[in-house]
């Protein structure tokens, strides 16, 4: 790129920052706003419904689902995180991070598997955001990054290497201009939703770097630079380190000790959904259901059947 489309690109990215109010966060009609992940079964069926009527008003789903809800297996799995902005009781927006595994891969690979065995080849720690949904008509709100935010320090926390998403391509430029992804795959048609779709990513070694070169240089509100990096108490000091269940005789190298949500609960609210949706169980590889056994003890094949 020549020195006069570097600069322009940089005159139409200030230009549109200070345009996008991001950090206006407008909660005060909120009913006891809060943000938090999801954990019990009425925050997992509110973000479904969530996700399903925004999908199906958008036209990514062509018809209604039973139950009215819309997730896959990956909603299910004992790493991923549900992030959801509630107003009191009500789910009003939600935001997924999957954490890939070797059982189940992730949900790009059915378009975008050579980009990601590329990121895997490297022993990097690779994760998908899916699932980004807030209705129209709190849009304004910016409740999406608060989302973002908490993702951004879990995945800090958790020792994430690379922040992946697939997403429409009219909404390709705003990923890349205010929150700085970078291209990682082509545009590829994505069966799921019925619609094209281009990989983005996150390096998350060199976001800092990248966020502190383009917005803390700058007289800006928006500062995502100092929102995401200078921001304490999400997260406590030293959290609380569940030991992911494993197969015995599994080596110890083997058991992340780093995702603190892996518990009873968690293993009941798969049951439940297991349960409502038999062929989602009924579809899995033998290694697949070996895989959530092996980390819900109690989600016995048998006991789908009661």
């Amino acid at each position: 790129m020549s020195g006069s489309e570097s600069n322009g690109l940089e005159r139409r990215r200030t230009v549109r920052i200070k345009r996008s109010n991001l950090l206006d966060l407008r909660l005060d009609d909120l009913d006891r706003p809060a943000l938090k992940i999801a954990e019990t079964q009425d925050e997992y069926e509110q973000s479904f419904r969530l996700v399903h009527d925004t999908y199906l008003r958008m036209g990514y789903l062509k018809e209604p689902q039973p139950h009215g809800m819309l997730f896959s297996v990956y909603s299910l799995l004992p790493e991923t995180v549900l992030f959801i902005a509630k107003s009191y009781l009500t789910v009003v927006s939600t935001l997924t991070e999957i954490f890939d595994t070797e059982a189940f891969g992730l949900p790009m690979d059915i378009i975008y598997k050579p980009e990601l065995d590329t990121l895997r080849a490297q022993g990097r720690r690779v994760v998908e955001l899916s699932a980004l949904v807030t209705p129209p008509k709190l849009r304004w709100r910016n409740l999406f990054m608060l989302l973002a935010q908490v993702m951004y320090h879990y995945s800090v926390y958790r020792g994430v290497d690379d922040l992946c998403i697939a997403v429409n391509p009219k909404h390709v430029s705003f990923y890349k201009t205010i929150l700085l992804f970078e291209d990682f795959g082509p545009e590829r048609h994505y069966p799921r939703v019925d619609a094209p779709a281009v990989a983005l990513r996150v390096d998350m070694h060199h976001i800092a770097d990248r966020l502190k070169a383009v917005y803390d240089s700058k007289d800006l509100d928006c500062n995502l630079y100092l929102y995401f990096h200078r921001m304490t108490g999400l997260l406590p000091q030293y959290p609380e380190k569940t030991p992911i269940p494993v197969k015995a005789g599994a080596a110890s190298d083997q058991q992340d000790v780093a995702a603190p949500f892996m518990n009873g609960r968690k293993a009941q609210i798969a049951h439940h959904f297991f349960q409502l949706y038999p062929s989602l169980w009924e579809g899995l590889s033998p290694s697949q259901k070996d895989f959530l056994t092996s980390h819900y003890p109690t989600l016995a094949e048998n006991t789908l059947s009661s």
